[in-house]
């Protein structure tokens, strides 16, 4: 793997993963009710489905053009941070899936700390790398994480680099791979006890 600025970040990420599924079999409560079991089994669902859509349509637009210029259409002319966004849109959905509050805030909580402060760092090298450019997008786009909903330019054409984007889909597939996995740790938790 090669290393870049996200490295630490995506490693960061992936432990949280790690530790939600892992901590989903021993921490929560051991029974639910119908209604809350399958409301929030449908709602983590939905979530990390939007999460997955809304990051493989974010990637659209910036896969192998990140750090080369100011990419400022499609969703990124709604909100800064959309890729960021879905990833806490997707922390949730896994929460959810969890059927347990404090699983829930957690990992919500831990990613939007990770997502925050890589946010602040992007802002800061694209204020040094495009001066005049952010400072343009920063007024024309003031919403970090809450998306305006007005029509936004969508350029007719985009290079999309192929191998650049399937590595994007592949990043963002993965939250069903992580849904699947959390499902089944919290059935294993609140699965009945063979005898009891």
């Amino acid at each position: 793997m090669t290393e870049s600025a996200s490295t630490p970040r995506l490693r960061a990420t992936f432990a949280i993963y790690l530790a939600l599924i892992a901590a989903t079999t021993v921490i929560g409560p051991d029974t639910v009710a119908a209604g809350w079991y399958y409301s929030s089994g449908v709602a983590g669902f939905l979530c990390v489905a939007l999460a997955c859509l809304g990051r493989i349509w974010c990637s659209v637009f910036i896969a192998g053009h990140k750090d080369e210029v100011l990419v400022s259409t499609g969703p990124f002319a709604r909100l800064r941070h959309p890729l960021y966004a879905f990833s806490v849109l997707g922390a949730l959905g896994l929460g959810l899936t969890t059927r347990s509050i404090l699983l829930c805030a957690s990992v919500v909580v831990l990613i939007a700390a990770l997502v925050v402060y890589a946010a602040a760092c992007e802002e800061q090298f694209l204020a040094d790398s495009f001066p005049e450019e952010f400072k343009a997008y920063v007024a024309a786009v003031p919403h970090k994480w809450i998306p305006r909903f007005t029509r936004a330019p969508v350029p007719e054409h985009l290079d999309v680099r192929p191998a650049v984007y399937w590595k994007a889909f592949l990043d963002a597939s993965s939250f069903f791979a992580l849904w699947v996995l959390v499902a089944i740790a919290a059935e294993y938790r609140l699965a009945p006890i063979a005898g009891s």
